[in-house]
């Protein structure tokens, strides 16, 4: 959680955010800071809209993926570059914490 907060700070200090992303996280934290929540609600908030954006972020580039291998395999063509970054894609969605995963314990 500190790594993730700490990155954000890191970016944010080199001018890798860009002004939308300032705006959105300046708004973003007003609207914590008038609700009355501690620095860990807030923290807790930030590092899971952080998640949820990563998740919708490569499950878009899988759509994206998928849709190309699909055109490709509708005109009859099988490229295995296109097999791969399928399969990367899903790999990376699979990776992303806390979203989508199964809870083992109460399936058995």
């Amino acid at each position: 959680m500190f790594a993730v907060v700490f990155g954000f700070c890191l970016l944010a200090q080199q001018g890798a955010v860009s002004t939308q992303d300032r705006l959105e996280r300046d708004v973003f934290d007003w609207q914590v800071r008038q609700s009355g929540q501690t620095t860990a609600d807030r923290v807790e908030k930030r590092e899971a809209l952080y998640e949820e954006q990563q998740f919708i972020s490569k499950f878009n580039h899988l759509l994206d993926t998928l849709q190309e291998f699909a055109n490709e395999y509708n005109q009859h063509k099988l490229d295995l570059k296109k097999i791969k970054a399928l399969k990367k894609a899903w790999h990376d969605l699979e990776k992303t914490d806390g979203w989508m995963k199964l809870d083992e314990a109460r399936a058995h």
